[in-house]
């Protein structure tokens, strides 16, 4: 079974994770209903040149993979592998308000050429030079989890370095549309998100993006043991029989995670299944959130991949993620629970190296 090695990480959020000493210690809370990232300068990452003409999205995601880049310590990539449900969201509306605006006349390209979604990957390649496999996937929750799919698979064929990662961004225009529609809420702070019997979640936006290698270095943090999607399931039950068939193939059991990570979104509409499952959780493994430090996006699984590299890394669970009163004696395997929407749900299962 093919594993992937964890060589570096980059991630912008609405929390200080540019800082690579941040360890949830200053927790920043969403700005009522929905939460902005925290964006680095620029500058430090991306020439100026390049950095004039990018947008929100492209500026986060080559920053991100540049990080990611740096702590690997790699020149070269043979692969480069983005998700993202949105894409370059805020080109996109840019070229479409100047449409309107302009009676289709005297409309300049450059929102146009930047809105697709394999921008970011692009941009990356340019900079690196690096004219190898370059893909992005746009499967709305299973975005990321896509590119990590793939990169396993890359590994089986024989490449031997990979840079993954997940990139989504709002506008104040798609926060409003959302909200009228009601599909946001103000979390309760005396009601934690994993207790919500209200519909809503908090919007977010960010990007994480690691570099994999297929064998072990020096470099390496964690492992990546596997990962499975499940789409649609229909009750509890099939997403508990699904996990213990994917815990089994990498022969542990639930008693053997140390910390479960689970995606819940503060909608319970959403979240019912994962609330149904917690019990059972927390009696083997301890139990875990990310979604009320990050928010919600399409790749917001990338951010709980960050999450649970830097928990092996650390080997120590801190409160603003902690659902269980016990706490860890050791972390030495990570199970990833994410879902989107009740629609997309997947298992990642990360290991100590």
């Amino acid at each position: 079974m093919v594993k992937a090695y964890i060589n570096g990480t980059g991630c912008i959020s609405p929390q200080n994770s540019i800082d690579s000493e941040w360890f949830f210690d200053d927790v920043n809370p969403a700005k009522g209903d929905y939460f902005d990232a925290i964006e680095p300068s620029y500058k430090e990452f991306i020439a100026p040149n390049l950095l004039r003409r990018m947008g929100r999205a492209i500026k986060m995601g080559v920053a991100a993979g540049n990080i990611a880049i740096q702590q690997a310590d790699v020149k070269k990539v043979d692969a480069i592998i983005t998700g993202t449900g949105l894409g370059c969201f805020e080109d996109s509306e840019r070229f479409l308000l100047a449409i309107l605006n302009n009676d289709e006349q005297f409309l300049t390209p450059t929102s146009f050429i930047q809105s697709t979604h394999n921008t970011v990957g692009s941009q990356i390649a340019l900079i690196m030079k690096c004219h190898d496999y370059n893909f992005t996937y746009v499967h709305r929750g299973f975005s990321f989890e896509s590119t990590l799919q793939d990169a396993l698979m890359l590994f089986a064929e024989g490449k031997e370095t990979i840079l993954i990662g997940g990139i989504e961004e709002h506008t104040p225009n798609f926060i409003i549309l959302n909200r009228k529609a009601h599909k946001f809420q103000v979390q309760n702070p005396d009601n934690p998100i994993w207790k919500s019997t209200t519909p809503g979640i908090q919007l977010s936006e960010g990007t994480a993006f690691f570099v994999l290698n297929k064998t072990k270095t020096e470099k390496s943090i964690a492992r990546v043991d596997g990962i499975q999607t499940l789409y649609k399931p229909k009750t509890s039950d099939d997403i508990w029989n699904k996990l213990q068939a994917f815990l089994k193939l990498h022969d542990l059991t639930l008693s053997d995670i140390d910390v479960t990570l689970m995606g819940f979104s503060g909608d319970v509409n959403f979240d019912s299944k994962l609330q149904e499952l917690l019990p059972a959780i927390e009696k083997e493994s301890v139990a875990a959130c990310y979604k009320n430090i990050c928010g919600e996006y399409h790749t917001a699984s990338a951010f709980a991949m960050w999450t649970g590299t830097k928990l092996i890394e650390k080997q120590s669970l801190p409160k603003a993620l902690a659902i269980s009163d016990k706490s860890p004696s050791r972390i030495k395997h990570v199970l990833i629970m994410n879902q989107y929407l009740g629609i997309n749900y997947s298992f990642m299962l990360l290991s100590q190296c």
